[in-house]
């Protein structure tokens, strides 16, 4: 299998490159290929830290390929999409889609279809260089920045990393927090702890704003969050320790849809507000909830008027 170098990634440093083309796997397995002779640039071998030039063919092992080009053959009829009909902004540095329920952002061993997927038939069709910045759990909804090229990509990762990029969401719960709005700020566990020394910590800083929107008399609410810092289902957490873990969640503590509602997991990314690429304006994009999220807050009696 081989790639084609585009002008986006000229100068990349080879095992960057592949990190970034492949699908699962790690440094240490790219490492592995180089230096057997598993991975060739225009038919000849070269050292991890070589510098791709555009139009360079890069050829490694079929089975790290990132994607079966038909995506759409993988996934079942109502879920076949193009990424035209996700898409709720766009501008020259990126694209912010309305990612579906039940889709996975990236691939893994079990999973054929994804958002990253459907980047690389892009990429591929359109000689594009689509790349995300960000991810949703499989069964969060709602919006999510894809980037359009390396420097853009680089611009919005450090905005997120440096606090300047704002997510706002919508979560269904079983439960109502004893104070009604605030902050959780409470450390999480490392989820990655088999990579971690003994003598690291095995907590992160975790800080969550949240504001209870409504709630019903069986003690159903709509919560409005906007998570500070970008720890792995650090929503999902902190309401749990709240006593209002999101409906669906089975992993942190409900699994029981209320009477007349779909079985569903109730988060939504509603709302991003980021610095745009070419002049730091200030966009703020919103993600239409989907339909069963909305008909279970028209069956519970809860509006949301935003």
């Amino acid at each position: 299998m081989y790639k084609i170098v585009k002008n986006d990634d000229s100068g990349v440093r080879l095992d960057r490159w592949l990190k970034e083309n492949l699908q699962d796997i790690t440094y240490v397995e790219i490492q592995k290929l180089i230096r057997t002779g598993q991975v060739r640039v225009d038919g000849g071998r070269k050292k991890q830290n070589y510098r791709l030039n555009s139009g360079e063919r890069v050829r490694f092992p079929p089975k790290f390929t990132k994607m079966d080009i038909d995506i759409n053959k993988n996934m079942s009829k109502n879920m076949a999409f193009s990424l035209e009909e996700i898409k709720i902004y766009e501008d020259d540095s990126l694209i912010v889609i309305n990612k579906p329920y039940g889709l996975s952002t990236q691939g893994g061993t079990k999973v054929k279809s994804h958002i990253d997927g459907l980047l690389s038939i892009e990429n591929e069709n359109n000689n594009n260089n689509y790349r995300l910045v960000h991810r949703l759990d499989k069964y969060t909804s709602g919006a999510l920045i894809v980037a359009k090229k390396r420097e853009s990509a680089s611009f919005y990762t450090k905005k997120f990393l440096s606090k300047q990029i704002k997510k706002t969401y919508l979560a269904l719960t079983s439960g109502v927090p004893d104070i009604k709005s605030g902050f959780v700020s409470f450390p999480l566990e490392k989820s990655n702890l088999k990579k971690i020394s003994k003598n690291q910590d095995q907590f992160q800083d975790a800080v969550t704003q949240y504001e209870v929107i409504e709630t019903t008399k069986d003690r159903i609410s709509l919560i409005k969050l906007e998570p500070i810092t970008g720890r792995k289902h650090q929503i999902r957490r902190h309401l749990s320790m709240l006593n209002a873990p999101i409906i669906g969640d089975v992993k942190y503590g409900n699994d029981d849809a209320p009477d007349n509602t779909k079985k569903r997991f109730y988060l939504h990314s509603y709302k991003i507000e980021f610095p745009r690429y070419r002049d730091e304006q200030d966009i703020i994009i919103k993600a239409e909830i989907p339909q069963y999220f909305e008909e279970a807050m028209r069956t519970l009696g809860i509006q949301f008027n935003e």
